[in-house]
C-alpha cells in the first residue's frame, strides 16, 4: 500500500493533535480535582496562613474543667488535632520569636480574664442566694428620697436650705429666705438669725422671736392677746456628699439631698456585697458612730428607728458579717441568713418566713462545722428558743411523711365507703355504722381486713361480721392504715349476659347486642329491650341455643348445646304452648330473615333505547334481553357492538395491586391525569355481545341482571383511536376494509421502542383482543367502529443499559486501537 499520499495530507496530523489535546484536557482537570494531602504532622501553606492572620474575636470554649468563655474573649486558634503531634508546636511553628510572645500574651490575658469572669459568677450566685439581696437589685424598688413631701419637724436645717416664712394673721407677710453658708438667715428688719445644726422648731422659736419685735402680734401679752402667726416650711433641700465605706458593691462618696436616709444611701451603692453585713451597718458622724442599722428590720417588720436621715460628710459603714447560717428545705424562704451571736434558732426560722405546709415540725437538722470536721445535730421543737446558732450552720427542714397517723378506710358493700379518722372509729362495729352499714348484697360471712405491721410488712385478717354480732367473735379492733374490704355476691359471680342478633331493629344487629341478664326473662322481654323486629323477620323461625352445663367428656357424639325453636306473632308474643319459657343465663337468640324478602333492587338502562332510565328489576332471573324489551326495544340508530355492562364487584388486594400496576404502565404510554389509587369496590366492565342477544333472547349470552348494573347503547361509532409507540397517536375515521397495519400507517408507523406483537384493541364494549404470532408472522386483531389501538414500549432493564455501554466502550477502545496502529504504520514508513 503506499502511504505516501497520507504522509502528505494533514488529515493524519489533525487527528493525532486532537487525541494529544483531548487527553491533555481531561490530565488537567483530573489534577485539578484531585486533593492535595499533607504529611502526618505538617503543616500546609494554607493552614499557615490562616495560623497568622488568626482574628481577634474568636468562638468561645468550653472545656470540662473550665467556665464557658463568653463571645468576645480570644481563645485557641483552630488546628488540626492530629495524634502524636504537640499542639502548641503545631501551633507556634514558623513563627518568629515576636510573634510568638504575642500569642503568649494574648493568652496570659484571655486567662486573667477567664478567671475575672469566674469570680464575678461565683459572687454574683452567693449574693443571690443572701436573704435581703432582692431589696437592692429589684429595679421595681425605688427608695430615692421624694422632695415633695412635708418639712419634717426633726429636719436640721444648714447651709443653702430655702425656707418660706409666712406670716398670717393681723399681719400678713411672707419670705424667701436662704441659708447662708455661715449657718445665718437675713430677715426683714429683723437681721442676721443663726438657724444652721437646728431643726425646723428650735428655727421656727427663734425666728419668730427675732420678727416679734416687728410684728407685735406674734407674742401675746396680758394686754395684747396673740393675733399674728408664723408657718416656716422647707422650699428646697441642700446637696450633701455621704461616703459609703467597707464591704458594698460600688463604694465612694455620693452626692444626695439632705433628705436621703441611710436606706436610700445603700440602694444608691447597690447595697451590701457577698460579705458585707446586712445587721450592722454603722452611721459614722463627727468621728463617732450615732446609729447601727439592722436591715432586718426594715426587711422583717418593715420600719427602724435607725433610718435615720444623712447629713453633710456623714459615713456609713458596712463591715463584713460575723456569722451567717444556710437555711434549706420545707421553709417560705430560703438561702442565706445573717444571725447575731445571741440569735437562737428559732429567730432564724421567723427570717426564713417559719414553716411551710408540708414542713416536718417536731424535729430539725442542723449540720456544723467543728474545728476537725462536720458533725449533725437533731434539735427537736421544744429547744427552738434555747438553740444558738452559730456561724456556718446549714439548717435543713424536711418534708412530712406521707402517710396518716390515724387513718382508717372501708371500701365494698357499704353506704359510704371512703377514709375515716381512727380516733372516732376504733372498732370494726363502729366503722360499719359510721360508714351507714351494709349493702343488701354485702357478703358479711367474710370480711377482709388489711394489716400494715410496724416492720411496713402487709398481713390479712378475715372475719365473720354475723359471728361478731352474735358474740361469737369479739369484736376486731383496728389499728392505723387498717383496710376493710366488705365483698359483693355480685362481685363473686360472673356476670350474666343474654345475647340476640338477626333481623331485630338495633345498629348491632349484625355482630349480635348483649344485655343484662334478668331472673325470669323471656324472649319477649329481650326484642322490646333491643328495639323489635325488623320488616324483614321471620316470624316462624326464632331459634335460642343454651349451653349444657353437664356434657360428658367420654361421649363423642355427646350433646353440647339445647335448640328451642319458636313462633312468635305480630305483638311479640310466643306461641301457646311455650308461652312460659323462661330464658336462663346465656342464652343466645336468633332471629332468622324472611326467605322470601327482598328489597328492591335495579339497574340503569343509558343510551340508544326508546326509554332510557332507571329500572327495577321484576323477577329474581330477568335478563338484558327482559329489559331493553321492558323499555321499548333500541333504536334506529343503537349500535349494538358498542354496548356495556358495567357492574360493581369486590376487588380482592391482589387485584387491586394488579390493576394499579397496569395503569403506572399505561400512563408510562399515555399520561393520565388519573392515577388515584384503585378502590375496593370497583365498576368493571363487562363485555357483551348485544346483537347476539337481542336475535336469541335467553341464550347463554343473555346476562341474568344484578343491583347496581349499567347498561350502555351508544349510538353507531365510525371512528379508530390509537395510542402508544406510534410517530403520531390521533384518531381516524373506520373505513371498512382497513386491517391493523393500515391504522398504524395513518398514525405514521412504529416508533424505535414499539413492542409490536403485544399490542392489543380496546373495543367499545370494553372486550380486549390482543396480537398474537404463528410462526414469524403477527397476527393482529379485527378493528371494529370505536376500538382503540395501543401499543406498548420496550422496556430497558439496568442490565440491557450496561450491555449497550459495554458495547459502546469497546468500540471506542477498537477506534482507538485503529489511530494508534495506523500512526506505528506511519512513522515505520518515514524511517
Amino acid at each position: 500500500m503506499n502511504f505516501s499520499k497520507f504522509r502528505n495530507s494533514g488529515r493524519i496530523q489533525k487527528i493525532l493533535l486532537t487525541i494529544i489535546l483531548i487527553n491533555f484536557v481531561f490530565t488537567f482537570s483530573f489534577s485539578q480535582t484531585t486533593p492535595t494531602t499533607t504529611p502526618t504532622g505538617g503543616t500546609t501553606q494554607k493552614e499557615k496562613e490562616n495560623t497568622d492572620n488568626t482574628p481577634k474575636q474568636q468562638t468561645p470554649v468550653n472545656k470540662n474543667n473550665a467556665a464557658a468563655v463568653p463571645t468576645g474573649i480570644n481563645t485557641e486558634p483552630k488546628v488540626n488535632r492530629v495524634p502524636g503531634v504537640d499542639i502548641n508546636t503545631t501551633r507556634t511553628a514558623g513563627l518568629t520569636q515576636g510573634e510568638i510572645r504575642a500569642i503568649t500574651k494574648e493568652d496570659s490575658i484571655r486567662m486573667a480574664k477567664e478567671a475575672e469572669l469566674a469570680e464575678d459568677l461565683r459572687k454574683s450566685s452567693i449574693r443571690k442566694r443572701i436573704f435581703g439581696y432582692t431589696l437592692f437589685s429589684n429595679v421595681k424598688f425605688d427608695p430615692n428620697a421624694t422632695l415633695n413631701i412635708p418639712t419634717p419637724n426633726n429636719y436640721v436645717l444648714g447651709a443653702n436650705d430655702k425656707l418660706v416664712l409666712d406670716i398670717y394673721g393681723y399681719s400678713q407677710y411672707t419670705q424667701d429666705v436662704t441659708v447662708n453658708p455661715d449657718g445665718y438667715v437675713t430677715l426683714y428688719k429683723a437681721g442676721l438669725v443663726k438657724v444652721s445644726g437646728l431643726t425646723i422648731e428650735e428655727a421656727e422659736a427663734k425666728i419668730k422671736n427675732a420678727f416679734s419685735k416687728i410684728f407685735l402680734g406674734l407674742k401675746g401679752t396680758d394686754g395684747f392677746p396673740q393675733n399674728t402667726f408664723l408657718k416656716i416650711s422647707l422650699a428646697s433641700v441642700r446637696a450633701i456628699k455621704v461616703n459609703i465605706t467597707g464591704e458594698v458593691i460600688a463604694p465612694g462618696t455620693y452626692t444626695v439631698t439632705s433628705l436621703t436616709s441611710v436606706l436610700n444611701a445603700l440602694y444608691a451603692c447597690g447595697g451590701p456585697n457577698e460579705i458585707g453585713s446586712y445587721r450592722n451597718i454603722k452611721i459614722i458622724r463627727g468621728n463617732r458612730v450615732i446609729s447601727t442599722l439592722d436591715l432586718y428590720d426594715i426587711i422583717v417588720k418593715g420600719h427602724s428607728k435607725d433610718n435615720v436621715l444623712l447629713r453633710d460628710q456623714d459615713i456609713i459603714q458596712v463591715p463584713p458579717f460575723v456569722s451567717r447560717v444556710a437555711a434549706e428545705g420545707n421553709l417560705k424562704r430560703k438561702g442565706l441568713f445573717e444571725v447575731l451571736p445571741t440569735e437562737s434558732l428559732e429567730q432564724t426560722l421567723n427570717f426564713a418566713g417559719g414553716f411551710d405546709q408540708y414542713a416536718y415540725t417536731d424535729r430539725i437538722k442542723v449540720y456544723r462545722n467543728t474545728t476537725k470536721e462536720r458533725k449533725i445535730l437533731d434539735i427537736e421543737n421544744r429547744n427552738f428558743k434555747s438553740f444558738l446558732i452559730q456561724s456556718g450552720d446549714s439548717v435543713v427542714v424536711e418534708k412530712l411523711l406521707d402517710r396518716f397517723e390515724n387513718l382508717v378506710s372501708i371500701e365494698g358493700a357499704v353506704f359510704r365507703p371512703g377514709e375515716y379518722s381512727l380516733d372516732s372509729n376504733q372498732d370494726l362495729l363502729s366503722l360499719i355504722k359510721n360508714a351507714e352499714g351494709l349493702r343488701g348484697d354485702a357478703l358479711s360471712g367474710r370480711i377482709i381486713i388489711i394489716r400494715t405491721n410496724e416492720d411496713l410488712s402487709v398481713g390479712n385478717l378475715s372475719v365473720s361480721l354475723d359471728n361478731i354480732k352474735t358474740g361469737k367473735s369479739p369484736n376486731l379492733e383496728l389499728k392505723r392504715e387498717d383496710r376493710i374490704i366488705i365483698p359483693s355476691i355480685f362481685d363473686l359471680t360472673e356476670v350474666s349476659t343474654v345475647r340476640i342478633q338477626g333481623a331485630i331493629n338495633n345498629p348491632d344487629a349484625e355482630a349480635g347486642v348483649e344485655i343484662p341478664y334478668i331472673k325470669n326473662m323471656t324472649i319477649e322481654d329481650v326484642i322490646v329491650r333491643v328495639g323489635g323486629l325488623t320488616e324483614a323477620a321471620s316470624l316462624s323461625r326464632i331459634e335460642v341455643v343454651r349451653r349444657k352445663r353437664n356434657v360428658d367428656p367420654t361421649q363423642a357424639n355427646a350433646q353440647v348445646a339445647d335448640i328451642f325453636e319458636f313462633n312468635i306473632n305480630a305483638d311479640f308474643s310466643v306461641e301457646a304452648k311455650l308461652s312460659n319459657f323462661t330464658l336462663l343465663p346465656f342464652d343466645e337468640i336468633f332471629v332468622r330473615t324472611s326467605p322470601n324478602y327482598e328489597k328492591q333492587t335495579y339497574v340503569t338502562l343509558q343510551g340508544e333505547v326508546i326509554y332510557p332510565g332507571i329500572y327495577g328489576i321484576k323477577n329474581k332471573d330477568e335478563k338484558i334481553s327482559n329489559l331493553i324489551e321492558r323499555a321499548g326495544g333500541l333504536t334506529a340508530i343503537a349500535y349494538t357492538s358498542g354496548a356495556t355492562l358495567l357492574r360493581k364487584v369486590q376487588l380482592s388486594d391482589y387485584e387491586i395491586q394488579q390493576r394499579q400496576e397496569l395503569i403506572e404502565d399505561i400512563a408510562t404510554i399515555a399520561p393520565m391525569t388519573d392515577t388515584a389509587p384503585t378502590a375496593q369496590i370497583k365498576e368493571e366492565s363487562i363485555g357483551i355481545d348485544l346483537e347476539k342477544i337481542m336475535k336469541n333472547p335467553n341464550s347463554i349470552d343473555d346476562i341474568i341482571l344484578r343491583d347496581g348494573d349499567v347498561i350502555s347503547i351508544p349510538k353507531r361509532l365510525q371512528t379508530v383511536r390509537i395510542q402508544g409507540e406510534v410517530l403520531y397517536p390521533t384518531t381516524v375515521k373506520f373505513l371498512p376494509g382497513f386491517k391493523f397495519i393500515d391504522y398504524i400507517s395513518k398514525s405514521g408507523g412504529y416508533t424505535r421502542r414499539s413492542l409490536k406483537n403485544k399490542s392489543f384493541v380496546l373495543y367499545p364494549n370494553g372486550s380486549i383482543d390482543r396480537t398474537r404470532r404463528f410462526l414469524f408472522v403477527n397476527i393482529y386483531p379485527k378493528i371494529e367502529p370505536g376500538s382503540e389501538i395501543i401499543i406498548p414500549a420496550k422496556s430497558q432493564n439496568a442490565q440491557q443499559q450496561l450491555s449497550q455501554l459495554s458495547t459502546l466502550v469497546t468500540t471506542i477502545s477498537s477506534t482507538l486501537a485503529t489511530i494508534v496502529t495506523i500512526v506505528g504504520i506511519l512513522q515505520l514508513s518515514k524511517r
